[in-house]
């Protein structure tokens, strides 16, 4: 291998742009009398050289080896694992707890009834309601409309407003027009609307309550509601109901035996509420006689 001088690498250090041209030129002449050298052997040569006069005038002269880093720590599978764990151990931690006390429980409970209504009509009217639907899985969100009407009318008797009350719906906007509302006031001070949500064919009841409890409506539905549930009891009703997509009548209900859907012309509100439909083999029995 051809050697280069110190003087030599000095130079190309201190003319680097024509660095190529001496280095052509010494290697021409010295072809006269070695061995022939390949282009490639003197391009790789020179960026030898050059690489270590850099690498020089980078280091002060002297090689110094530079300061080491810190370890930088990279997200493995490991920390998903582990963080997988640790849920575990939540969980498992928060099942071994008492479950929460519940901050509002249902003492008492008075149903209006229609004749109470117009007694209570400027009490509800005033109330600034807050409103939890049937936006849930729970067996009250999911049950048909139809059967907790039934479920209602055995445990609290009929409703404080129906249709037949709020007045033919040609004046009303969509959500204004009802089945039924029962109107309650729990411990003394609270009221409560239960409603449908949009006729007998749908499926859970909407509650409101006073906006002051909107943190407790969950907890107000399934505690004071939740009886529905645990009693299966139904009792014959009839309403009317008005489709507003169809705009047609229908008078619906439970006779005791079966849910029932019967298209009707357009009724005389003013006869008031619909006379029941029962069943021939049901008979009608008072609930403070059972």
């Amino acid at each position: 291998m051809l050697k280069v001088s110190a003087s030599v690498r000095s130079k190309i250090s201190l003319f680097p742009s024509a660095a190529g041209l001496l280095l052509i030129c010494f290697f021409s002449a010295h072809n006269l009398v070695a061995q022939p050298q390949r282009s490639a052997d003197l391009l790789d040569y020179f960026v030898k050289v050059r690489t270590l006069k850099l690498a020089d005038r980078d280091t002060g002269g002297y090689i110094q080896r530079l300061p080491p880093r810190s370890a930088e720590l990279l997200k493995v599978a490991s920390d998903t694992l582990r963080a997988w764990i640790e849920n575990i151990r939540h969980d498992r931690l928060a099942a071994s707890l008492p479950p929460a006390l519940e901050t509002f429980s249902v003492d008492s409970w008075d149903v209006i009834g229609r004749l109470r209504a117009p007694l209570y009509k400027p009490q509800f009217s005033s109330t600034k309601w807050a409103f939890t639907g049937s936006n849930s899985r729970s067996t009250l969100d999911t049950m048909k409309t139809a059967d907790l009407r039934a479920r209602l009318q055995f445990q609290f008797g009929s409703p404080t407003i129906t249709l037949a009350e709020v007045g033919y719906p040609d004046s009303l906007a969509r959500d204004e027009v009802i089945e039924f509302e029962y109107w309650f006031v729990l411990n003394d001070s609270v009221n409560v609307i239960v409603m449908d949500v949009n006729g007998p064919w749908d499926r859970g009841i909407v509650l409101a309550a006073d906006m002051r409890f909107r943190s407790e409506l969950q907890v107000i539905k399934r505690s004071f509601l939740g009886q529905l549930l645990r009693e299966s009891s139904r009792k014959p009703f009839t309403d009317y109901y008005f489709n507003y997509d169809q705009q047609m009548w229908y008078l619906t209900g439970y006779d005791g035996a079966r849910f029932f859907d019967e298209r009707i012309q357009r009724p005389d509100l003013r006869l008031g509420r619909p006379a029941p439909v029962v069943a021939p083999s049901t008979e009608i029995v008072p609930k403070n006689q059972q």
